[in-house]
């Protein structure tokens, strides 16, 4: 009876040590690559009002857990700005946000722009200063010229 038990000891020890010492820790990453960045471009203090607001508001939206879908729009003037963002749905929210973060610093990269696309590994982000253009896949401004 002892010597089954020791025995049986000594597998679980062996397969404790085996799992600690020959698995890896898995650590989740906000997957911040930057595959694609477009813009074209558009000058105006009422529109940079708006594009900051916007940002600020689907930042909010992500920022409820299990949210990684986000929709804003900011229509005071004749210069509006829809905006959309989406983080992959295996993200853990503080992950979702620093990926849009980085990908709202490369959209705001483009400096004063009618839209703006950025497209990262965990997430993407768009912004246009017209519906048109937000409904189509391409890029078309709203003069239909495309940038």
């Amino acid at each position: 009876m002892t010597k089954g038990w020791f025995f049986g000891w000594q597998a679980v020890a062996f397969s404790y040590l085996f799992i600690i010492f020959f698995t890896t820790l898995v650590t989740s990453q906000p997957q911040t690559n930057l595959l694609l960045r477009s813009c074209s471009l558009l000058n105006s203090r009422s529109f940079f009002t708006n594009l900051n607001e916007t940002f600020r508001e689907v930042r909010r939206q992500l920022s409820d857990n299990n949210t990684y879908f986000a929709t804003a729009e900011q229509s005071r003037n004749r210069e509006p700005v829809y905006m959309m963002a989406q983080c992959r749905l295996y993200m853990s929210t503080a992950d979702c946000l620093d990926c849009y973060d980085v990908a709202t610093s490369n959209a705001r990269s483009c400096a004063a722009a009618t839209g703006a696309r950025a497209v990262l590994d965990g997430c993407f982000l768009r912004l246009v200063v017209c519906i048109p253009a937000f409904l189509n896949f391409t890029i078309v401004s709203c003069s239909g010229v495309v940038p």
